[in-house]
């Protein structure tokens, strides 16, 4: 995507077992590669593209958690947390849908925000569930600097504003809960080098994978 990430970079933990038993994705998904590769690389997001994806995860939403709410669901981001010691008291989960991960992660940290494009996602958040932020992830209604944590699960990324919100030694935590094979698919070398560019600076990542998922812990260097 953009000039090779330093090696060592990226330090990979070994993996552990899981298995996601979601249901599958469709066709239709598949347009989400191509649009997280060009907002990540390029910024390339405006109002016809953001409609286009709205548009479908509202279309999503009634079925989300039927498909999605099971007990493994959340192992991959709870892994990633714990062995990559994410602490924090302020923490955004971007993306978060109907909020199946954060509901089992409102008391771990002192505020905890689920944020998501699509209004009828959050309409239909699981009990239990945080408070709820509809919003563009492009422009966040947030100051610089005041994210402890970014968690983002099959989330579009927008280095820029990730970059401008999250606080000094703050942590964005990237999440594909089936690796290479998640629609909204980022590699953890991807990430580095989408986040380098937009802010002028290295970034480092523990990652490892649980399952098929793949998870990168990514902090400034």
């Amino acid at each position: 995507m953009s000039e090779p990430v330093p090696d060592g970079a990226v330090r990979y933990l070994p993996a552990l077992p899981g298995h996601d038993e979601g249901t599958r994705g469709t066709v239709t998904n598949h347009r989400m590669r191509q649009v997280t590769e060009q907002v990540a690389r390029r910024g390339a997001w405006n109002g016809e593209v953001l409609d286009e994806v709205r548009d479908l995860f509202d279309s999503l939403a009634p079925g989300w958690s039927a498909t999605r709410d099971h007990p493994a669901r959340s192992a991959p981001l709870l892994d990633a947390l714990d062995r990559g010691e994410v602490e924090g008291e302020t923490v955004v989960e971007l993306g978060a849908g109907t909020c199946i991960s954060a509901r089992h992660l409102v008391g771990r940290f002192d505020r905890y925000v689920a944020a998501d494009l699509s209004p009828v996602m959050l309409a239909n958040a699981v009990d239990g569930a945080p408070p709820l932020m509809c919003t563009d992830a492009s422009q966040l209604p947030l100051a610089g600097g005041v994210v402890d944590v970014f968690i983002l699960q099959n989330m579009l990324l927008f280095p820029a504003e990730v970059d401008r919100c999250l606080a000094a030694g703050g942590a964005l935590v990237w999440v594909n809960s089936r690796g290479p094979e998640t629609p909204i698919h980022l590699s953890t070398p991807d990430v580095l080098a989408s986040l380098e560019a937009a802010s002028g600076v290295g970034w480092r990542a523990l990652a490892s994978t649980v399952g098929e998922a793949t998870w990168a812990v990514v902090r400034r260097a």
